[in-house]
Formats: C-alpha cells, structure tokens, sequence
C-alpha cells in the first residue's frame, strides 16, 4: 500500500484562507500535533453539501472539520467525559468558534457520546501519516459504493411514497437500481427515512438516474459515497 507523506505542494483547500475577518494559516504538515478544547458536531443542515476538499459530506460517515489541519490528516478523538475514542479523517474546515477546535460529524459524535449534549471536551491526537493513505492511490479491499438519494423524509409513509413513486417510474425500471428506505437517528428522539437508488457502478447510469429524478420534480438529489 501507498502512504501520504507531505510532499510540500499545496491544494487549494490547504491554502490560506479568511472567513468572518479571520485570517488562518493551514499547517504544513500535522506532525506532533495534540490540542484539548471542546469538540462540537454539524450534522442535517450541511449534510450533502460540499465539504472544503468538494466531497459530499455525509452526517452518517466519520469525518471532521479543523480550522488549520492539512486536509486529509486522520485524528484520534477523545471524549474526557467518558474515555471514548475514535479515529476520524479532516475533510472540511471550521468549527469558525473562538472556543471549539473540532467539529465532528453527527456519527462520530454520536460514537463519542456526545451528539445530545451538542459539545464535549476533548483531546485531538494527529496519527502519524503512515496510518493513512494517499489520495487516489490507496485502493481499498471494499471499494465505496455510489448511491443517490432522492429524498430525506422524517415522515416514513412519504419516504415510502417517494420509494413507490420512484419504483414506478419507467425510465429508471430499465435502469434495474435498487430503491430502499433507510432510517437513521439524526436528533434527539428524532428519525430521518432517506430514500437511496443503488448502488450505481457507472458514471453515465448515475448521471442518469439524477437527470430522471429532476425530471419527476425532486430537485436535490444527492450522490452518497458508502462502504
């Protein structure tokens, strides 16, 4: 397996950048690097939005944002409150709070024990690079699988009747793509049902499938990259 180690060249999302007045340096490299704040977490109101390096970000995946980590870098996270740990990849910037240095996905939050309570102090521990591997040259033994969900409902008859409307549909029945309703928790006490078609294996067929669903009215399909 290939490993990232920094190499000195710098993309743009590991640039110098400026948000709200404030100027921040992005680090060289994440050698050494521990730190104890508060940790917060973002979750259904960016989740599909584009994170800093233009993924998807997925509130159900293990990621987080850092204000001047290089992105990717993996970091151990742990919860003071209870001993918990998790490992998880820098793929966006923030938390733009002057008392948090980490804003962590729902899930991993959520694994910390600390998506109800919102924050939780923590200490951030960088892996060394060897730990994890280089953008686009790594291959996992599971490789990621492409969906496109068609719709988030906290309602389950309506993501079942988007689910029936989508199964109906001529076009995408040629297409021969799964259609299910998954559920996950996202809130306190609260259920998200999200309606995913795949797993697609092509480019052009995923293409497809967005372009049918706009058609049918659902203006913001989103692609899913899980394992």
């Amino acid at each position: 397996m290939t490993y990232r180690v920094n190499d000195g060249v710098r993309e743009p999302w590991n640039s110098p950048y400026e948000v709200f007045g404030d100027r921040y340096e992005v680090n060289r490299d994440s050698q050494g690097y521990v730190e104890v704040g508060i940790a917060s977490w973002y979750g259904p109101k960016f989740h599909g939005r584009k994170t800093s390096n233009g993924e998807v970000f997925d509130m159900q995946g293990l990621s987080a944002a850092h204000k001047t980590l290089p992105i990717p870098t993996m970091v151990r996270v742990t919860n003071l409150d209870n001993g918990r740990k998790i490992d998880v990849r820098i793929n966006d910037r923030g938390p733009f709070h002057d008392d948090r240095i980490i804003d962590l996905s729902f899930a991993a939050a959520k694994a910390l024990g600390f998506s109800k309570q919102g924050t939780a102090p923590v200490v951030v521990e960088a892996l060394d690079a060897v730990n994890y591997p280089v953008e686009g040259k790594a291959k996992s033994e599971t490789p990621p699988k492409v969906y496109i969900q068609a719709g988030a409902f906290q309602s389950l008859s309506s993501a079942n009747n988007l689910k029936r409307n989508i199964e109906a549909n001529f076009m995408l029945q040629r297409l021969k793509a799964p259609v299910r309703v998954l559920q996950s928790e996202f809130e306190t006490d609260s259920i998200l049902h999200k309606v995913w078609i795949g797993p697609i294996k092509q480019t052009k067929t995923e293409d497809t499938v967005t372009a049918i669903l706009v058609q049918m009215g659902l203006n913001k399909p989103v692609k899913v990259v899980a394992n």
